[in-house]
């Protein structure tokens, strides 16, 4: 588990700081954290429906983050030790693709691995896929942002601007979702809740989930 306290105490005082890659729960709990705190979070991930994601927390009075994240095809896969630096790898026809922060660039470079582009059209999101979340709650907000890949206070903004609407209606951000529910956003697609599977042990929500693009 990640030290995500360790993270908001360096954020506090208005830096810019950028976490290695965490897990979908870790995810949940460090958007909730600075959410409380009035800090600002976005994630990547490299591929379009990563699950595991770097974290860039930042203060209110900043714009915008940079993307720390790049993808590589190798010709092998990378080595496990490269820990929080290494995100997920996935095999393709030409080698491995793998998201990596730039330690782990250097790291793979030092080893003698080859990095090179991925191939076009490696990395375009799936027109429809089902994947499984970690969620603070069946919120609006909070499976839309977690479920279409974008920050948690984008989304909400896209729902008070009327943009985002729940079984053909339009949907506050306090609204929850029920299993079947299907929950369109105007320029993202639209997500079906599939499946509560359950609670984690720190109380957030695994659900199922279908996004089409």
């Amino acid at each position: 588990m990640a030290d995500l306290e360790r993270y908001l105490k360096r954020a506090r005082g208005g830096r810019v700081v950028r976490t290695g890659f965490l897990d979908p729960e870790d995810q949940a709990r460090l958007e909730e954290m600075a959410r409380r705190e009035g800090i600002r979070v976005a994630f990547f991930g490299g591929f379009p429906l990563a699950e595991r994601k770097v974290a860039v927390l930042y203060p209110e009075e900043v714009p915008s983050v940079s993307d720390p994240v790049e993808v590589v095809l190798l010709d092998r896969p990378p080595p496990a030790d490269l820990g929080e630096v290494l995100g997920e790898v996935e095999e393709v026809e030409e080698g491995v693709l793998a998201a990596l922060l730039p330690e782990g660039r250097k790291a793979l470079e030092a080893q003698g691995y080859r990095l090179l582009p991925p191939p076009e059209g490696a990395l375009r999101p799936p027109r429809e896929r089902v994947r499984t979340l970690v969620v603070p709650s069946l919120r609006v907000d909070a499976v839309g942002a977690k479920g279409f890949g974008v920050s948690r206070s984008y989304f909400a903004q896209g729902v008070k601007a009327g943009k985002v609407r729940l079984k053909g209606r339009p949907a506050s951000p306090k609204d929850e979702l029920a299993p079947g529910d299907l929950l369109f956003a105007e320029g993202l697609g639209t997500l079906r809740l599939l499946e509560v599977v359950g609670k984690t042990v720190r109380g957030n929500y695994k659900i199922k989930v279908e996004v089409e693009r």
